[in-house]
């Protein structure tokens, strides 16, 4: 009764040792395999990757282009034209004179290149020195009127070269300039304003004199 279980038992030894045998002459078969998926499988990912990495590029550069695009149609403003156009810039100023005047290119003052070669550009091409700024939402100012009430000598010095008129009443209290920079001194006394009224005494005696 042991012989057959003694012949299976060889039987299966053999076997073993057989696939053993083929295994250690050929381990590299079965493991090439493998690994050439594995090596595979990376370059489908990244190719992938590549493909999918295309369209934000793409919505990128559309953003770019619409941006520059509404920059492009955006209207630039009057200090920022050709004043080389000498008719188109004196059709602009009436335009400019509905917008503020020089009260609208002096409050942009900070983010122009040259506002009084702009300014000097505009009255010397039909802006009115004189004209309020007859905008809804600000104090009817004109130039003058304006640089005294930023307490500013160079811009009232600008006003005063153009013949702004010094008799013109104007502002929230419609007073000629001096008595605007007096009311403004009164109002608030942290502020000295004692140069700006100087400045206008000075000009008021010169043209006195000069009559």
């Amino acid at each position: 009764m042991w012989k057959p279980i003694a012949i299976i038992t060889a039987v299966v030894a053999v076997l073993m040792a057989a696939i053993i045998f083929w295994l250690a002459r050929d381990p590299g078969r079965v493991n090439d395999g493998a690994a050439s998926t594995a090596i595979e499988q990376p370059a489908d990912n990244l190719a992938t990757n590549e493909a999918g990495a295309e369209a934000p590029a793409s919505s990128i550069e559309s953003t770019e282009y619409d941006a520059q695009a509404q920059v492009d149609a955006k209207p630039k403003g009057f200090c920022e034209r050709d004043f080389e156009q000498v008719e188109a810039r004196e059709a602009d100023a009436s335009e400019l004179q509905a917008a503020g005047g020089l009260v609208h290119i002096f409050e942009r003052e900070a983010q122009l290149e040259d506002p009084y070669g702009c300014a000097d550009f505009y009255l010397a091409h039909g802006l009115d020195v004189d004209a309020v700024d007859e905008r809804e939402d600000t104090e009817p100012l004109t130039g003058l009127f304006y640089a005294i009430q930023r307490n500013d000598p160079k811009m009232l010095r600008f006003m005063i070269e153009h013949d702004a008129d010094l008799e013109k009443r104007a502002g929230a209290k419609d007073t000629r300039a001096m008595g605007y920079a007096y009311y403004l001194a009164i109002k608030d006394q942290r502020i000295d304003r004692n140069k700006i009224i100087s400045l206008l005494d000075a000009e008021l005696t010169r043209q006195a004199n000069s009559r």
